[in-house]
């Protein structure tokens, strides 16, 4: 299992999100405050999963996703209002629905490796499974992101293999 980081800027909001997370289950590596942090502590490690505010003090999730190494994943809580999936970044909208959380940071940990890693051709075809989704479900583009989650954390499936299915099951 990977090793879990939580970066939160405010000391008390990063300690109730261990207690959450070690309440269910999960075991918390590491408590920090900067990108810089979780950086220093990334080297160290072979793989593991981010859990931080989108915005740290010297730097958003987006710039940690994309410095920290091959196999570590980012879940960062955002203000914004807005789900989004970019590389091995996943944004989760403040207020989070907690099951909803917990579930992304337990597929995260137990896959083998980088779970939200992609590359053009795997961002290619989940977005044509999503209009697929839409077209055929009538149903939001985050909706449709949102089915194809929950369905590859229910099935165990990367979410580019469920995206082929999908592409296959409606075009056939």
């Amino acid at each position: 299992m990977k090793d879990i980081i939580i970066a939160y800027p405010n000391k008390d909001v990063a300690m109730q999100m261990r207690s959450l997370l070690e309440s269910e289950g999960f075991h918390v590596s590491f408590v920090c405050a900067t990108g810089a942090s979780v950086l220093n502590i990334a080297q160290d490690l072979n793989d593991g999963v981010v859990v931080c505010a989108s915005i740290l003090s010297d730097m958003g999730a987006g710039s940690l996703a994309e410095h920290l190494p091959v196999g570590f994943d980012v879940v960062a809580l955002s203000k914004n209002g807005r789900e989004e999936y970019m590389g091995n970044l996943i944004n989760i909208p403040l207020p989070m629905q907690k099951d909803e959380f917990l579930q992304t940071v337990s597929i995260l940990v137990s896959t083998r490796s980088s779970f939200t890693q992609r590359n053009n051709n795997d961002r290619e075809i989940i977005s044509n499974a999503k209009l697929v989704l839409m077209n055929n479900k009538d149903i939001t583009e985050s909706q449709a992101h949102q089915y194809l989650q929950k369905e590859s954390m229910r099935t165990g499936k990367k979410l580019v293999d469920l995206a082929r299915e999908i592409i296959n099951d409606f075009t056939e």
